[in-house]
């Protein structure tokens, strides 16, 4: 009498859910973990993280039988890649991240009190509409003659003559040049006469700094 040949074990479904503890149930190849929650059920991936590295999570689903619909389409669901981190550099990501700092300036090289009032000056004549403020803070320092004092008396007269009508315009600016060659460089005095002088007076003194203003 021939023997019977053994009957082979039947291999469990992957997608099984095999039920570990109240609300706990794994899949039979232990991939998937089902997790019970107030807000309903979960499936954890244990092969994959999400971005963050952390579990990649399904759900939640309303019942367990939802939960093992979704088993097939968990096993083919790719992780979300990791976000780009920047390289080391030696420095930290925020120093990274932070602005350059602006780059120092001759008012930066200056002593503390007097480049506060080189920067009140500035301000000053921008409030004014006077354009390029610092370069021309910048030659009054540095130069011999009150350059902000001549260029403050060059846009006075200009803005008298353009509150003439437009017909007057081009005689006042004739007689305006001719007053400044007079006021600048014809003042000298004779063996018997004195002469004239403009010159500037510093901001809240009064006594003039004795620099010539020459408006030619």
């Amino acid at each position: 009498m021939a023997k019977s040949k053994p009957k082979l074990e039947a291999q469990p479904e992957p997608d099984k859910l095999v039920r570990q503890a109240a609300g706990t149930y794994r899949t039979a190849d232990d991939r998937f973990e089902v997790r019970q929650a107030d807000v309903g059920w979960f499936l954890v991936d244990s092969t994959q993280s999400n971005e963050f590295g952390q579990e990649l999570i399904h759900g939640p689903f309303g019942t367990l039988k939802a939960v093992r619909a979704a088993v097939p389409a968990a096993r083919d669901a790719k992780a979300a890649p990791a976000p780009k981190r920047p390289r080391a550099t030696g420095t930290s990501t925020k120093a990274a991240r932070a602005p350059k700092p602006e780059p120092r300036t001759w008012i930066d090289e200056l002593p503390a009190a007097e480049g506060r009032s080189v920067r009140r000056q500035i301000a000053d004549l921008e409030r004014e509409g006077i354009e390029g403020a610092e370069a021309l803070v910048r030659r009054d320092r540095d130069g011999l003659l009150p350059a902000i004092a001549a260029r403050r008396i060059e846009r006075a007269i200009a803005a008298a003559i353009e509150d003439l009508p437009e017909k007057d315009r081009s005689t006042a600016t004739k007689l305006a040049r001719r007053l400044s060659e007079v006021l600048s460089a014809e003042g000298r005095p004779t063996d018997a006469l004195p002469g004239w002088t403009l010159v500037e007076i510093g901001p809240g003194e009064g006594l003039p700094k004795q620099r010539r203003i020459d408006l030619r």
